[in-house]
């Protein structure tokens, strides 16, 4: 009998110093799932990949000797993409001052707008700094130069040839030629507004000078 209550004992003891130590470890073995990107994100991804799909084809269109050097594709560049999302921030933080279906337009306070144009400029020469002092080659999609009137320029591009468009503008009359792959750099942001999704880019030419 006694031997008996040894082994009930020690079963149950070896019982409670298994779950014991299963519970000292945490939970369940597996590491939970991580989230989700945002969906703005996949936006932004799903843009430059269209970007690249035409934009060797469209840059050769314009481009006018055509001895000079092609990007074969662009790259994405964060600080430029932390630009552009900066860019649009006051879009997405206050009401615009005329809100129509095809025209929204805002005013930001004298205060507010020279803050975000110090930040602006702080994050231009941030770019400066790192990829050379012409490196930064513009903002496209945003009209941001006054407090008042300021707008969001371009809609997002929903098929193949909006994107060719948009490629179209950020090449301008010349095209965007290169003396290597990785020379030219873009960053997006793609806020969606009262229904409507815009796009903003900023152009980043790698220029060690």
């Amino acid at each position: 009998m006694k031997e008996m209550n040894r082994r009930e004992f020690l079963t149950l003891t070896g019982v409670a110093v298994v779950a014991l130590s299963l519970a000292g470890c945490g939970g369940p073995s597996t590491p939970p799932e991580p989230p989700a990107p945002p969906a703005s994100e996949s936006k932004e991804m799903a843009l430059f990949k269209a970007i690249n799909e035409v934009w060797y084809e469209v840059n050769r269109e314009v481009v006018p000797n055509p001895k000079l050097d092609i990007c074969k594709s662009v790259v994405y560049c964060q600080e430029a993409a932390d630009l552009a999302k900066f860019t649009a921030s006051p879009f997405e933080t206050y009401e615009p001052e005329v809100d129509e279906e095809d025209y929204r337009k805002w005013n930001l306070p004298d205060d507010v707008f020279h803050e975000y144009q110090l930040r602006e400029s702080e994050m231009i020469q941030e770019i400066r700094n790192k990829y050379g002092n012409g490196s930064y080659r513009g903002t496209a999609g945003v009209s941001n130069s006054t407090h008042d009137g300021m707008q969001l320029k371009q809609l997002y591009p929903r098929n193949q040839s909006e994107v060719r468009e948009f490629v179209r503008s950020l090449a301008g009359g010349h095209g965007l030629t290169s003396l290597h792959r990785e020379q030219w750099m873009i960053g997006l942001y793609c806020p969606t507004i009262k229904g409507k999704t815009y796009t903003v880019a900023v152009m980043v030419n790698f220029a060690p000078i």
